[in-house]
This record gives C-alpha cells, sequence and structure tokens, in this order.
C-alpha cells in the first residue's frame, strides 16, 4: 500500500501498543514503549581500549583510529615532497616526560613525525590478523625466538610522537582479577626488568590515574597500543602462548613507545627481506619507513633488541628465512636475531634516551645495598659540569625503607637551592618530601618510608670540589599498617623469598570496619602442619589473638574477614627451601547489605570490599547493577508491540545474548519498525555487538536471515517470510552503547490462501497484495488473471537472463518477440549470450537475433545473429536496448539463453528537457559496489552551449582527504580536463556548469564500506550561464562536504549560499 496509509498504520499500532497489557504475553520482556525514541542520546561506555578492536593492526601493533587517519594524510600530502608536519624531532625546553623536578608539569609540545602503511591495506589486513592468530600462536611455543617473531609490530626504534610518552616515565597498571597468580607474578617480573635498567617506573593504578594500562586476555592474542593513548585506560593483551617473559617483555616495549627495529630506513644494510617466502597478506609486516618517520635516537641498527623480528617471523614455513641478517665483513657470521631473553643494550639506551633519564643513577632492587654519585668534576673539559642522578629505590609490597646518608659533601646554599640531595617517599617527583639537604653536616638522621618505594635526586650546579655523598638503605618488612586499602607480599616477591625471613604486619582500618585479605597468589614450602615456611593470620594485633589460619602450600587461600578493625599477619621462612611467596590485598570493609542505603532490587550480597546485587529467577540485573529487570528475550504471540535492548534507554550489559522469538497467527506476517539504533561496531562487520534478524520456521526448522546490523544507521523495516520472525542481540565484554528499541506489528498474508488468487505470482503488501505476471504475460485489467503478451517483454530489472519461447526446448515457429532492456539513467545494458543455436544462413535471413542500441528497432544494430556460434558481447550506449527474434515456419533449433547486466558510465547529451543520472544501478534498492571506476561525459547537445549539473542526493563514504570512495567533477571531455573538485561524505556538493561543451563525472570506490550513492541531474545550459558557487569557491570544497545532512528542503553547504534542491532546470 502506499507510504500515508502505512504511516497511518503504524502511528494506530503504537498507539494500540501504548495500552497493551502485560498479560497478553506469554513469556516475554522488554517490551515497552515509555521512551520516545527521539528523546535517546547516544552514549558509549567508558572501557580501557581494546587493542583487538584496533583501527588496524601492524603484526602485533594496535593502531588508532587517528594513527591510521594520520597515515592516509602522510600518504596524500608528502608524495615526492616534504611536508610541514615531517621535521627533525627537536629537543623541548621543557616537557612533561622528563623525569627532571624543575620541569613545569604545565608545559606541552606537540610533536608531529608519524607515519603509517595506508589505512586501506589496514583495513584489509585486520581481517588476515584474526585468520593467522592460530597459527602464529603455534609457532611461539615452539621456541623462544620464533615464538615472539610471529607477532610483530611494524616500526622499531621511539615513537617520534611526544605526546605519546608516559609523564615523567610513571606507567601505571592493574592486572585482570582472572589471571592466575604465576601470570601475575610473570607481568610483574617483566615488568621489574623494564625497571631496572631504565628510569621507567610501572606503579599500581590509583583512582587518581587517568591513563594506564590493563593486562588482560584478548581474543586477538599478543597486542598493544603503542606509547600512551591519552584517553583513558588501554589494554595490553597477553593470549594463550604468549604468556612468556620475553614476550611480556617485548609488548611492554610498545607501551613504552617501541616500534620495529626492522624497518628502521637504514635496515637494507644490514638485513635483507626475502618477500618470497613471507606468508601472503602479511608482506605489510616488514615495510621500511623513510627517515622522516621513525626517530632511533641515534642508535645504531641493533641485531639485539627484544623489538627484532626473527629470521623466520610470518614465514610459509619454520625452516625458510623472511628476514635475514646480512654477514658481519669481520667475522663473516650473521648475527643471531629475534631474542626474546631480556633487553638489548641497545633497548636500554634507546629507553633512555626516548625519556631523557638522568645520566648517572638507577633502579635499586636488592633488599638492601648502597650507592653514591660518581666524581662531579670533568677533567677533559674546562667548563663546568653540573650534575644530575636519580636513584628509585623499588622492594616489594609490604616493605618500608631505612635509608641512612653515611658521608653528606655538598656545596652549601640558602634552602638547598643549586646543589642538594633531595629524598621523597615514593616513585616519582611528586611524591612526598622526607627532605632536602645540602653542606657538609650535621648528617641528616634515618628516613623511612611509608610503603615500599623511594626517590632520591641528586643535583649540582656546576663543576665542585664536593665529594657529594654516600648512602645505605635497607629493606625491612613488617610494621604497622594504618591504611583503609593496601598490598602485602612475601620479602622480594615476585622471585623466591629470602631464607629465614620473620615479617609482621599489623593492619588497622577505621574503626566500625573490619579487615579484608585477599590472596591474588600463593606459593609457600609445603607441609602438613606448616611447620616451616608459612602465612599465619590472626583476628586482632597480637600473637595471641585468635588464629584466623595458619597457610602453606600452593592452594591460593579463601577471602579472610577480620571480626574487628584489626588484622594480624605473619610470615616466616627458614633457612631450607624457597617459593615464590604470596602476592595479596587488603581493604576496609563492612556489611553494605545490612543497610538500606545498597539500592538493590532484589538481593544484596556483600562482597570483600563492597557489594553486589542479584535478581530473582526470570530477572536480571539493569546495566546500572541495582536494578532488576524482565530477563532479555523470550517468546511473543501478540499482534503488535516494542522490544528493546536490555537497560534500554541506559547502557546495555555487557556479554548479553537475548533471542526473541514473534509468533503470528498462521496466514500473517510480521513487520518490524526500529526507531532507535546505537551499537558497537559498523555496518560492514558487526564482529562486536549486533542484531540479527531472521524469519524462522520454529524449532527445528530452517531460518532465512534477513540481516545483521550494528553502528548508529537505522536498519530498514522488515517483514517476515512466514509467520515468525526472531530477532537476536548479542553484545561482547567492552564498549556499550545505548541499544536499539523497535516496534513490531503483523499484517495478514493474503498471499498464504490460494495464492491471493493470482493465476501466477503474488506479492504480499502491508494491509493488501499485489499480483505479478510471468515473463511473457500482461496483467488482466481484473490484476489477478495473466493473459499471453504476444512475446513483448519490459525488462527494467538490473541483473536477470531471458531466452527464446520454450528454451531450452526447441522454439515455436512463426514467432516474433521483441525485448525491451531499460535500467537507470546513467548506466548502460550489456547482453551475453551463454548458449546460441539458430537457423543457420549465410544472412540470417531466416531464424535470427537482432539486437538494437535504443529503444526500438530504429536504433543502431548492434548485430544480427543466427547459426550455432555464440555472439560475443553486445553494450548498449546508454540505459535502453532493444532485442527482437523471429522464426519462420520450417526448421526449429534449440534458441537461446542471454544474461543481460548493467555497466555504469559513458556519454550523456544534456538537452533542454532535464536528465537524470545515478551512482548505480540499483540506487534507492542497495548501496553501491566496491571497486566501481565509473566516467560519465556529459555534452551540449547544441554548439555554443554548456552542461549544468547538480546533484540532489550526496552519500558516498566519509573520509578526511575522499582518498576512498569519492566523485570527481571535470570542466572538460574526460579527466585531463581541469578539477572543479573531489567530494565525499553526506553533504550535498554545489551546482557546476561547464566552461565548454563537455562535463566529466568520475564516481570511483575501494575495496570496503559502501553507501547509498547519489542521484543528480542535467540539462542544456545556455552560453553566459554561471553556476551557483564561483569556480574559485568549488575547488575549496574539495574535502569539505562531511557535515551532517540536515532535515528539510534546504540543504547546507560549506559556501555559505543556499542551493534550493530538488532542481528544476525548466
Amino acid at each position: 500500500m502506499g507510504g500515508s496509509l502505512l504511516a497511518l498504520l503504524l502511528l494506530l499500532l503504537t498507539a494500540i501498543s501504548l495500552g497493551a497489557s502485560d498479560n497478553d504475553l506469554r513469556r516475554t520482556s522488554h517490551l515497552d514503549s515509555s521512551f520516545p525514541p527521539d528523546s535517546v542520546p547516544h552514549r558509549t561506555s567508558d572501557d580501557p581500549a581494546d587493542p583487538c578492536k584496533a583501527a588496524a593492526f601492524i603484526g602485533d601493533i594496535a593502531l588508532t583510529d587517528e594513527q591510521v587517519e594520520m597515515d592516509r594524510l602522510r600518504a596524500a600530502n608528502s608524495i615526492n615532497k616534504p611536508t610541514d608536519d615531517l621535521k627533525p624531532l627537536k629537543k623541548p625546553d621543557c616537557d612533561s616526560t622528563k623525569l627532571l623536578s624543575n620541569c613545569p608539569r604545565s608545559a606541552e609540545q606537540q610533536f608531529k613525525l608519524y607515519r603509517l602503511n595506508s589505512r586501506r591495506r589496514h583495513r584489509r589486513h585486520k581481517k588476515h590478523r584474526k585468520k593467522h592468530h592460530s597459527h602464529h600462536n603455534q609457532r611461539s611455543s615452539s621456541s623462544s625466538s620464533s615464538s615472539s617473531s610471529s607477532r610483530h609490530r611494524n616500526r622499531r626504534a621511539a615513537t617520534a610522537r611526544r605526546e605519546r610518552l608516559w609523564e615523567h616515565g610513571v606507567i601505571p597498571y592493574e592486572i585482570d582479577a582472572n589471571f592466575s597468580g604465576a601470570h601475575k607474578a610473570l607481568f610483574k617480573q617483566a615488568m621489574r626488568h623494564w625497571e631496572n635498567y631504565t628510569c621507567l617506573s610501572f606503579v599500581e593504578k590509583t583512582p587518581q590515574d587517568e591513563n594506564y594500562i590493563t593486562f588482560t586476555e584478548k581474543p586477538c592474542g599478543c597486542c598493544s597500543f603503542v606509547g600512551k593513548r591519552g584517553n583513558g585506560g588501554q589494554a595490553i593483551s597477553i593470549g594463550k602462548n604468549c604468556d612468556k617473559f620475553g614476550i611480556v617483555v617485548h609488548e611492554l616495549g610498545h607501551v613504552i613507545g617501541f616500534w620495529h627495529e626492522h624497518t628502521r630506513p637504514d635496515r637494507d644494510a644490514h638485513v635483507q627481506i626475502i618477500y618470497k617466502n613471507i606468508l601472503p597478506g602479511q608482506e605489510y609486516n616488514f615495510d621500511k619507513n623513510s627517515a622522516d618517520e621513525v626517530n632511533s635516537l641515534g642508535e645504531s641498527y641493533d641485531f639485539y633488541s627484544i623489538m627484532h623480528y626473527a629470521r623466520n617471523t610470518f614465514s610459509k614455513s619454520t625452516y625458510l628465512d623472511t628476514i635475514l641478517p646480512r654477514r658481519d665483513t669481520s667475522s663473516l657470521a650473521r648475527p643471531e636475531i629475534g631474542q626474546r631473553v631480556k633487553l638489548s643494550v641497545g633497548d636500554i639506551s634507546q629507553a633512555s634516551k626516548l625519556y631523557e633519564c638522568p645520566s648517572c643513577g638507577h633502579t635499586l632492587q636488592e633488599s638492601s645495598g648502597s650507592f653514591s654519585p660518581p666524581p662531579a668534576m670533568n677533567e677533559n673539559s674546562l667548563e663546568p659540569t653540573g650534575q644530575h642522578c636519580q636513584w628509585r629505590i623499588s622492594t616489594t609490597h609490604g616493605e618500608k625503607i631505612i635509608l641512612n646518608i653515611t658521608m653528606m659533601d655538598i656545596l652549601q646554599s640558602a634552602h638547598c637551592i643549586t646543589d642538594y640531595i633531595e629524598i621523597r617517599d615514593g616513585h616519582w617527583l611528586n611524591s612526598p618530601l622526607l627532605g632536602r639537604y645540602c653542606g657538609a653536616g650535621p648528617l641528616p638522621s634515618t628516613l623511612v618510608s611509608s610503603e615500599s618505594r623511594m626517590w632520591i635526586e641528586y643535583r649540582t650546579s656546576g663543576r665542585t670540589t664536593q665529594r657529594g655523598f654516600a648512602a645505605k638503605y635497607e629493606a625491612i618488612c613488617g610494621g604497622e599498617i594504618i591504611k583503609e586499602q593496601g598490598h602485602l607480599s612475601s620479602p622480594n616477591y615476585p622471585d623466591y623469598y629470602k631464607p629465614n625471613k620473620e615479617c609482621v604486619w599489623k593492619i588497622t582500618v577505621p574503626e566500625s570496619y573490619s579487615v579484608a585479605l585477599r590472596f591474588q597468589s600463593f606459593e609457600i614450602e609445603n607441609h602438613d602442619n606448616c611447620v616451616y615456611d608459612y602465612l599465619e593470620v590472626r583476628d586482632g594485633h597480637n600473637e595471641d589473638s585468635p588464629l584466623i589460619g595458619k597457610f602453606c602450600g600452593y592452594k591460593v587461600p579463601t577471602d579472610i574477614k577480620s571480626l574487628s578493625n584489626k588484622l594480624y599477619v605473619k610470615f616466616v621462612s627458614d633457612g631450607s627451601v624457597q617459593k615464590g611467596g604470596f602476592a595479596a590485598s587488603f581493604v576496609k570493609e563492612y556489611d553494605e547489605c545490612a543497610s538500606e542505603i545498597h539500592g538493590c532490587h532484589h538481593t544484596c550480597v556483600n562482597t570483600l570490599g563492597g557489594f553486589r546485587c542479584e535478581c530473582n529467577i526470570g530477572y536480571e540485573l539493569h546495566s546500572d547493577g541495582k536494578k532488576c529487570e524482565d530477563a532479555c528475550g523470550g517468546y511473543i504471540n501478540t499482534s503488535n508491540g516494542t522490544l528493546h535492548s536490555p537497560s534500554y534507554p541506559d547502557l546495555y550489559p555487557a556479554n548479553k545474548n537475548c533471542v526473541w522469538e514473534i509468533e503470528a497467527w498462521e496466514g500473517y506476517r510480521i513487520s518490524i519498525n526500529f526507531t532507535h539504533f546505537d551499537l558497537e561496531g559498523n555496518n560492514q562487520d558487526c564482529e562486536y555487538d549486533s542484531v540479527e534478524v531472521s524469519s524462522g520456521a520454529g524449532e527445528g526448522g530452517s531460518s532465512l536471515q534477513h540481516s545483521v546490523f550494528c553502528g548508529s544507521k537505522l536498519p530498514p523495516s522488515i517483514t517476515s517470510e512466514g509467520n515468525r520472525l526472531r530477532i537476536t542481540f548479542n553484545t561482547d565484554n567492552t564498549v556499550q552503547k545505548t541499544g536499539f528499541m523497535v516496534y513490531f506489528f503483523t499484517d495478514k498474508d493474503e498471499c498464504a490462501v490460494n495464492n491471493g488468487g493470482c493465476q501466477h505470482a503474488c506479492k504480499n503488501t502491508v494491509g493488501s497484495y499485489l499480483c505479478s505476471c510471468h515473463n511473457g504475460f500482461t496483467l488482466h485489467e481484473n490484476k489477478h488473471d495473466c493473459k499471453e503478451g504476444g512475446c513483448q517483454h519490459e525488462i527494467t530489472s538490473a541483473i536477470g537472463e531471458v531466452s527464446s519461447p520454450e528454451w531450452p526446448d526447441y522454439y515455436p515457429g512463426r514467432k516474433d518477440c521483441v525485448w525491451h532492456f531499460i535500467t537507470t539513467p546513467g548506466h548502460r545494458i550489456k547482453l551475453v549470450f551463454n548458449d546460441f543455436e539458430l537457423e543457420p544462413h549465410q544472412e540470417c535471413a531466416y531464424d535470427h537475433v537482432e539486437v538494437f542500441d535504443g529503444h526500438s528497432a530504429e536504433g543502431r544494430s548492434l548485430g544480427k545473429f543466427c547459426g550455432s556460434k555464440v555472439p560475443y558481447p553486445l553494450l548498449a550506449s546508454g540505459n535502453r536496448m532493444y532485442m527482437s527474434f523471429y522464426s519462420d515456419a520450417s526448421v526449429q533449433r534449440k534458441g537461446f539463453h542471454a544474461t543481460h547486466t548493467t555497466v555504469c558510465g559513458g556519454r550523456l547529451s544534456a538537452t533542454n528537457k532535464a536528465k537524470d543520472l545515478f551512482s548505480h544501478a540499483k540506487y534507492g534498492d542497495q548501496n553501491y559496489h566496491n571497486k566501481e571506476d565509473c566516467s560519465w561525459t556529459l555534452w551540449a547537445d547544441e554548439d555554443g552551449y554548456k552542461v549544468r549539473f547538480r546533484f540532489q542526493t550526496f552519500e558516498v563514504e566519509d573520509e578526511m582527504d575522499c582518498g576512498y570512495d569519492y566523485v570527481e567533477i571535470f570542466d572538460g571531455r574526460d579527466s585531463s580536463a581541469p578539477r572543479f573538485g573531489r567530494f565525499c561524505g553526506n553533504m550535498i556538493p554545489p551546482e557546476f556548469v561547464s566552461t565548454g561543451r563537455y562535463l566529466t563525472i568520475r564516481f570511483k570506490t575501494d575495496d570496503t564500506i559502501n553507501w547509498k550513492g547519489f542521484k543528480a541531474a542535467f540539462v542544456l545550459a545556455s552560453p553566459n550561464a554561471m553556476p551557483a558557487t564561483p569556480p574559485s569557491i568549488i575547488a575549496t570544497l574539495t574535502y569539505e562536504n562531511r557535515s551532517p545532512k540536515p532535515k528539510g528542503r534546504k540543504k547546507h553547504n560549506p559556501t555559505g549560499l543556499d542551493i534550493d534542491y530538488p532542481i528544476n532546470f525548466a
């Protein structure tokens, strides 16, 4: 039925649904119409960035949308010429990434020196990553060199973008709870490895940390972003077979800011890439970068870098080399590459340069030690040289650091402004100050940290004869802990604990709370009675307080909760066997469920440090974690209503699988219309969250999938094939949005009974039905019967098949048939014969087929055919083709079978009557196809006249520089003529008038992502005609038409001129 009737019907059904009772449902949920669709804004959850959902990949490097976009801009703007943003890396006057205490933290330096492989290639190879992931994981378990080499990125040396560095070299982290204690210990060992050799610090995330990393296990295996993303949390994925020390150190190298070594500009002097041995589709991982795109910080090529590929990375076979080091000129041996054992000397040097680590000082991780600065005098220089040193003492949780300065001889200054030693209680320069000292005495008193880290900085202003200082430290375990939450671990964790240790911690939390203790890992020498090494926990502060438990062995103890606000924890080791120890966290705890403020609708369950809400059977938890709502999915047999995603209009929950089965009466069909749609993903892949709509035949029967949807574009209206419709909603574990709302209603299928009374075909419509006839027949005046059409055929479909009467049997005699092909304006008919067998004759005087270019037999003949030779493919010059078939009374044969399609482009004449031009033949029904390259030449059919051209609709894939799908307009007969501009997006370009007789339009698409396309109109223009937008302004519009398309008849354009659509050329 008509659009107005459908709108009226929908309005009526919506009103009915507003008053529908819940009793109308047998077993359903989320039937609600209380939220007006226009009132729900699109929102997104705040999750740590998932590298598996990156815009693209290079090996194991996850690329952000910004990086991919920069790659395209780089490719577009830097071909054969340098650009302004490809500048050598400059040393900033002051930078927050430095570890300098006198550097203002507010300083911001923007450095843009970056290049990535083209985004189109990334989009293509993002799929390859999934395909080859398991293959690489199998390799990863075979050897240390090949294991890690199977997941690599595409640049080594340091990132040249200063905003990607972590402020002051401090990287906050958290570890997903699903990892085992052994995994958590491994991650900490890898982080301590980086700390031990550089000035970086990995610290547990606190609520104040805006940017941080999360160790997690994602489907993409081992992958990470390079450097700091800068917009919240970011995941570092350690997947199956990636849990090796060297691989974790490698992935942390990406977090710190490293790409790969083998893509340096000078790599060809050091290694040879053997492309024939590389797995198909993985060649891009070996691309080399230019000198403007990487910053090696003056470091020579490092074969031994932990960031270097192995020899067989991405190889077709493990024994085939893909990257081969060149022989050493002195020994003729090839250097080893791809080690995953430890940081190389080059790795350490480059990280120190990247984060501008002080020239002296280092990280101290032993339980005791001493340190002092090197001699200050520079004997090789006449100029005074100031010193700047930093030491970072890092022990294990539950330990405190005792520092004694045993000698001090530092130049005295007022308030120790110029020369000094400064000690801070924590991991960095902003930690609480314990003291700043200078002069020669008296020596400072013993300093004690509150936790397990201490930061020491030493500065001199110039050359001096003073000796500096000497200090020694010792880490002691145990002590009084008065905090609301914190961590404990055995001495030397995550390495084996020390022998003959006795540590006693007395934990106190605020009054009216209890102490909750939870273990992350546990490995203490085993004994039935725990008489050798053990952990003892008591409810109180004394040795005689009530015993909660005495633990040893390898089983992680259950959560512990005290009855008071005090807890006594004692760790003892003897002099023999040592193990990995334990790691635990404590928090103040009280029973939130005992009060009325928990907010749970159904049931409150108390947990350590918090609580959780649970729902009764048949309900599920809202995404707010408190409310309970009907469990999603179910069976629905009402005639109309609404469905919505769980928690709508709030963010839907993670990890949901909801199935709604709608059943109508026999002989009825179901139609749905989405009024709100906001899911993670895009309309190409829908690999994360999705809504699938299918027509089902019930339990055990087959079903027809209509489509799968995601993104934020409203899906089209859908009508079921039978009386059942299924809607399936799936979400993954990250990124939630506002979801969807959909109206459904049932409609009688008149075609289901007696074919609707139609003699041939019956098509159901909303509220009615339509009859149609087979090829060669026409519809009777009664709109139901079909009568023979006299072998006259009107073909309007873009693709189809035609054949001679009664094919594949012999055609009858005395037939005179015609086929009139008509397709979308701007496209040409192509006819290809698949089978051909007619009565032969030298001049085809008897039975024959003749094809004409145009709408009748008066058009130009494209050929007259008979016999058994298959004719060559035929192409019309426009959107019409005419074919005739004639047979006489004698000799019949099998006949012919042919396929007709459409081809875009061609020459079109502009006349006084406006003509239409469409981007593709199925415009309005389907999006345009991939890999199209269409060119139309419009010409004025009168000398001296011009061509006026205007878009009426325009939706082409949007990109910053229109580098993927685009429309170009040229002022001449082909693409070598002056170009008016290149356009993409969804904003309608301006009007164009040729300066001469010709105007050329080119439409090009790539191999991914397609939009609706465009509709345009063109007409003859007078010799003095001018465009609505001057050519000088048109030239500036090339990449600017990406604004959201406004509603209504007026369309905005970047020039500020109002253009009235649709155009009227009369």
